[in-house]
């Protein structure tokens, strides 16, 4: 019985650092896309300092700091690119017994990220855990989850965002993922935190 860590957890100071790396990206040309394989490809992905790890289906990156970004687009294609996502943190059972220790070190993990996330993002526009009467459904255009599901697996766990605050930045989405059957103490459970990146629409704010 007991936890085991995620794939690549990073600390709260590391998950700072990353997000310092981004706040002069040139976003509108993260959301074009990268071209294919190659020297296209390094000389696109250098200019954000990052280094391509992985092809398949979709882009993995890895940033001159050790983290690694995944770059999203629909449908196995690789633009345009709809959102970046960050892995931060995690924490997995390995019996159901264990399921409310992940719980409390998902509750323990939360502000310290969030706290770090906010030295670089400032305060977040909405902050909460799943139960919290004011939980958005849809964020910036981007669907969370649905009441019936958030309740029923308490996923998204913990959430926090932060609108854009100019023209170019992008949509901050941070929250706590658990696997199916988690909050129940059906199985073996999981909690993954990670923050995703949005480009921002023409409607912001929470529905």
């Amino acid at each position: 019985m007991g936890l085991t860590s995620g794939r690549q957890d990073r600390t709260p100071q590391e998950l700072v650092t990353e997000l310092s790396g981004l706040t002069d990206v040139d976003w509108p040309t993260v959301w074009a896309g990268p071209p294919y394989p190659g020297q296209g490809l390094d000389m696109w992905c250098a200019q954000f300092n990052w280094v391509p790890t992985s092809f398949e289906r979709i882009l993995q990156v890895r940033t001159d700091t050790g983290g690694e970004f995944v770059l999203n687009a629909l449908g196995g294609r690789w633009t345009p690119v709809d959102s970046v996502s960050h892995w931060v943190w995690g924490a997995s059972a390995e019996t159901a017994e264990d399921n409310p220790a992940v719980l409390a070190a998902a509750a323990q993990a939360w502000p310290m990220y969030v706290t770090a996330a906010c030295a670089v993002l400032g305060e977040p526009t909405w902050e909460g855990a799943w139960d919290a009467e004011d939980f958005p459904s849809v964020v910036g255009g981007q669907e969370v989850a649905s009441p019936q599901l958030r309740f029923e697996e308490q996923d998204p766990h913990r959430m926090a965002y932060w609108l854009p605050r100019s023209g170019n930045d992008p949509l901050v989405i941070m929250r706590i993922a658990l696997a199916v059957g988690t909050a129940q103490q059906e199985w073996d459970g999981a909690a993954n935190m990670s923050v995703r990146f949005y480009p921002h629409g023409t409607e912001t704010g929470a529905v």
